[in-house]
């Protein structure tokens, strides 16, 4: 998967433009403040991913404007033209013009994302660490994302009927419990299929950058019963969700369930959260990510585009000597840095070198490639998604 062009209108500081990119890396350069991160940005809300860095969507458009637009052209096996419309409480997508969900446009660019907010993920609240295994699981199981918006909803209409004055309606709130029952046990059943094979990855990347750990995994933390399929985890969340509602009421959210999941990252029995030093816990995340790309190419067949905000900023130089020489030199890398000679002597793939100013992008010469054994991650993707499910 290639992004070919990317045009973008009123959004954030960029200038209104249409960019060819190379189809291996861009590094993106210049000072803080220059539209760097707002390309990247611009690549996670069109391809259905989430704004990093805001939860009101008015905020990326530019003073003065209505809404802004962002599109790509996406070459490979997946060519077509991708957009998104974004303001104030909108949010639209369209493949070819035909407006698609988010999460279709999720599948049409697949992207893994590595930005300053996802550092702390190792200690940080246990969402980020749900979300990162639950996007493998709906890589590989994409029917899971109604699962999802069953549970969600149920959730919402379970709480806003056990806090409402009175006495909850008994046939509406089993109605309710019964779709968190089902729709909530096959969540559960798909993150204990996924966690092990994520793990794994994580664990073989995070020797290839050199952290010194051993027996690294990933542990999935919940209330239902580990080793349960799907049958008794309904059974379990039935008997949780009845034995809990006063609590429920009483706090007013859901107290139970899979959304209350935490994945730890481990060495043998020791959570690496409270044991990894901010460097290690930094090189710890970058292989978690490096470890989803590896396994949502496996699933879709295609390598997923990679982006990695100020990715040279307070790592250790041999980390990123190993990062650039762990990059894949089949699939295309979006890095921004704000320290052009150290990212220009890294052994990073061939690629295009672009200078950001004042949210103008003005190519900057080409990369030579000076890293030109292959990957050590490069095969990855060749495997098939049933020989990664079955590791």
């Amino acid at each position: 998967m290639e992004i070919g062009t990317l045009a973008v209108e009123a959004f954030r500081n960029l200038a209104p433009s249409r960019l060819g990119f190379h189809a291996r890396l861009n590094l993106l350069v210049g000072a803080n403040g220059q539209g760097k991160t707002n390309v990247l940005e611009s690549l996670a809300l069109v391809s259905g991913r989430p704004s990093f860095r805001t939860a009101d969507l008015a905020d990326v458009v530019r003073s003065g404007a209505s809404e802004a637009s962002v599109s790509v052209r996406l070459a490979g096996s997946g060519e077509g033209a991708l957009g998104a419309l974004l303001g104030k409480g909108r949010r639209e997508h369209a493949w070819n013009g035909r407006r698609v969900s988010r999460l279709e446009a999720s599948r049409k660019l697949p992207l893994v994302l590595l930005t300053a907010a996802d550092l702390g993920r190792l200690s940080g609240p246990p969402s980020e660490r749900r979300r990162g295994l639950d996007r493998v699981a709906l890589a590989f199981e994409p029917a899971l994302a109604s699962d999802f918006r069953r549970y969600e909803k149920a959730r919402a209409e379970r709480v806003a009927l056990l806090v409402a004055p009175g006495r909850p309606d008994r046939d509406a709130l089993s109605s309710f419990e019964e779709i968190l029952a089902v729709s909530g046990a096959a969540i559960a059943e798909a993150r204990r299929r996924h966690v092990g094979p994520l793990g794994k990855r994580l664990a073989e990347t995070a020797a290839l950058l050199g952290a010194p750990f051993e027996d690294v995994s990933l542990r999935l933390v919940s209330e239902l019963p580990a080793g349960a399929g799907r049958e008794e985890l309904a059974d379990a969340l039935r008997r949780g969700l009845h034995a809990r509602e006063a609590a429920d009421r009483r706090a007013g959210r859901a107290l139970f369930g899979p959304h209350r999941d935490d994945v730890v990252l481990v060495s043998g029995a020791t959570p690496l959260a409270a044991r990894a030093s901010s460097g290690e816990a930094r090189t710890l995340v970058l292989a978690w990510a490096l470890a989803e790309r590896a396994l949502l190419a496996a699933a879709a067949g295609d390598l997923p585009v990679f982006a990695f905000d100020d990715f040279d900023s307070e790592w250790d130089r041999g980390v990123l000597a190993r990062f650039a020489e762990a990059l894949p030199h089949d699939g295309q890398v979006f890095l921004t840095s704000a320290r052009a000679e150290v990212a220009r002597a890294l052994p990073l793939p061939s690629g295009a070198v672009w200078e950001v100013d004042g949210g103008t992008l003005t190519p900057a010469g080409l990369l030579d490639g000076r890293a030109a054994s292959p990957s050590p991650l490069a095969g990855w993707p060749a495997e098939r998604s049933d020989d990664v499910l079955a590791s």
